[in-house]
């Protein structure tokens, strides 16, 4: 019997070109506001969430690659206001596009393009090419193969 499934597998960037492991229980509670994880000099917890294809408990390839961010107060909490920010700029940017009448002639109705950029702006992070060769290595090496 093949069991198939699929994991998250979590990198926190504690400062520019280092990548470590971390455990998804210590993103949860930094998420849920019970933990703390230590910022980098801009004052976010940075993290790549690799989420790969599982076959007998094997990780055979990857389906996604985010990098996120989340700014943190001194203490290593999550800076909750920033975080309501992110959450209330997502309908806007998931569903913006849906809209109940069309504008006046000449207006292009692109909100939902704007509303987009904002929250990748404020919830994701642009590796530099060290760092993604670096995610790459920590990948393979967890996988045991090439995957990445």
């Amino acid at each position: 019997m093949v069991l198939m499934g699929a994991s998250v597998w979590s990198f926190l960037r504690p400062q520019t070109g280092e990548l470590l492991p971390v455990a998804q229980r210590a993103l949860e509670d930094f998420l849920s506001g019970a933990g703390r994880l230590p910022a980098d000099a801009d004052g976010f917890v940075r993290c790549a969430d690799v989420i790969v294809n599982l076959r007998n408990r094997r990780a055979v390839e990857v389906l996604r690659v985010g990098f996120f961010q989340y700014r943190a107060l001194e203490d290593g909490r999550l800076d909750r206001k920033h975080f309501r920010e992110i959450i209330a700029a997502v309908p806007e940017a998931a569903f913006g596009w849906l809209q109940l009448s069309k504008p006046p002639p000449g207006v292009v109705a692109a909100e939902h393009k704007f509303a987009k950029r904002r929250l990748e702006h404020l919830s994701n992070w642009k590796p530099t090419q060290d760092e993604l060769s670096k995610l790459r290595g920590l990948v393979n090496r967890k996988a045991g193969r090439e995957i990445l």
